[in-house]
């Protein structure tokens, strides 16, 4: 086994479950954290080195032997501290790093900024995370899958295509799609497709389909036996996260939310005004009962209190919701409610482990879904001016077939290219890439000169 050596700051739940795992992995970990006891309990039950202090100060770092490890990852519960190391970390010579925020618009507004001033590998927001793993529970009856790309402003879905589907009646390039959208590939058994405009589906087959947030859910019902059932959401609390869930569910779903603040009731109303927003404790009974909560496809618990959301998840489940969901704070609990199977639950920082350990498994490629065992992946590239594709249209780069340049980000604008767009300095591309063509990405899309990895 190739033994790898790895940092981890902060010995929260995010970075125990990372040391514990890693080093039961045959690697060399090394665990910085600032509070002594927690520092002990550590060495005395893992099989790591732990150097106490803080992560953000040099002298620790260079105890820490930073300098040529793999991966540090800054995971506290303290993002400017995780930023600041990180930086410092880099600068010591670490090969690459992965640094936890709470903040979802760090990720999907600000990513490129954090990652050039900063210079990080991988940027994780829990809130951002949270979000795409209720919208995937969510969508998931209708959709077999779905992955979030450009902070949630693009979709992959992979549908399955029956006799019906119109791209099982006529080739590809006679089937008028949605603006925005893009057919990337079919499964047939174990054979993956990338198809060209005389290719057609067989019933049986899956598709990937791509495209903005904002189509693809018509896209999927033009192609697909999709019922168009408007799903009844509740949510249960006004925060962060379920500012981006409304937000992402405003035209799929009749959504309320129960919110007890009344001022923050009172933006969210304002904010989505096509929602209803209603005062009250969610674990208020006559209040659900009132809101007719039984009617319901699906009750999601996201206040910031586990006990509350647990609560608020059974009564759901007493008055009959078939889909209830709890968001857990503390991950020990939620493997515990887990076992138990009577409520589906999550936890943010559970995701955030599940999401670095992907992207060591990946070979550290960021941003990124491997397809068929690695037959084809998909990934997100920014164009640099060392970039031979910056300045081209598409039918110049002339890409080959295991190669589809599937959705550009330019600012706030999204949109699928055709062969006569041009890609600019400072996009961001959205690839779909056979194992056969990696070696053709990373001629045309390289990353930055100065980035380990790329």
């Amino acid at each position: 086994m190739d033994r790898k050596r790895y940092v981890v700051m902060g010995a929260g739940q995010v970075g125990l479950q990372l040391a514990e795992s890693l080093s039961k992995g045959g690697h060399n970990v090394t665990v910085i954290e600032r509070n002594p006891e927690t520092g002990q309990r550590i060495d005395e039950e893992l099989d790591v080195q732990v150097i106490i202090g803080n992560g953000a100060e040099v002298q620790i770092l260079e105890s820490a032997r930073v300098e040529g490890c793999d991966l540090f990852m800054a995971v506290s519960s303290g993002e400017e501290a995780n930023l600041a190391a990180s930086l410092l970390a880099k600068r010591l010579g670490a090969l690459r790093t992965a640094v936890r925020v709470e903040t979802a618009a760090h990720e999907a507004t600000h990513r490129k900024i954090y990652e050039e001033v900063f210079d990080v590998d991988v940027l994780l927001s829990t809130q951002f995370l949270t979000s795409t793993r209720v919208l995937n529970h969510i969508r998931g009856h209708n959709t077999m899958a779905v992955e979030y790309f450009a902070g949630g402003k693009v979709e992959l879905r992979k549908i399955s295509l029956d006799d019906s589907s119109l791209l099982t009646e006529k080739p590809l390039r006679d089937v008028s799609l949605p603006e925005g959208s893009l057919v990337v590939a079919f499964y047939r058994g174990e054979e993956l497709i990338i198809p060209s405009g005389d290719d057609r589906a067989e019933p049986g087959d899956e598709a990937l389909i791509l495209g903005e947030t904002e189509v693809i859910s018509d896209f999927e019902r033009m192609v697909s036996n999709r019922k168009d059932k408007r799903q009844r959401i509740f949510i249960a609390g006004g925060g962060p996260v379920t500012e981006l869930v409304a937000l992402s569910l405003k035209r799929m779903a009749s959504v309320k939310i129960i919110e007890k603040e009344r001022e923050r009731a009172r933006e969210l109303a304002a904010t989505f005004p096509r929602h209803e927003v209603l005062l009250g404790d969610t674990t208020d009974l006559p209040l659900l009962k009132a809101e007719r909560l039984d009617r319901a496809d699906y009750f999601i618990a996201l206040t910031g209190h586990d006990e509350t959301n647990l609560m608020a998840c059974l009564l759901a489940q007493e008055l009959g919701v078939p889909n209830v969901m709890a968001l857990l704070h503390r991950s020990e609990t939620s493997d515990l409610w887990r076992r138990l199977g009577l409520v589906h639950v999550f936890s943010p920082r559970a995701l955030a482990n599940q999401r670095i350990h992907e992207y060591i498994e990946n070979g550290y490629s960021a941003n990124i879904v491997s397809l068929r065992r690695g037959t084809a992946q998909v990934m997100e590239r920014w164009l640099y001016k060392a970039s031979p594709a910056a300045g081209v249209t598409l039918a110049e780069m002339t890409p080959p077939r295991g190669m589809r340049v599937g959705v550009v980000v330019r600012g706030k604008k999204v949109f699928v290219p055709r062969g006569k767009d041009r890609l600019e300095v400072g996009d961001r591309v959205i690839l779909f890439v056979h194992e056969s063509e990696l070696g053709t990405v990373q001629l045309l899309f390289p990353g930055r000169p100065d980035r380990a990895g790329d």
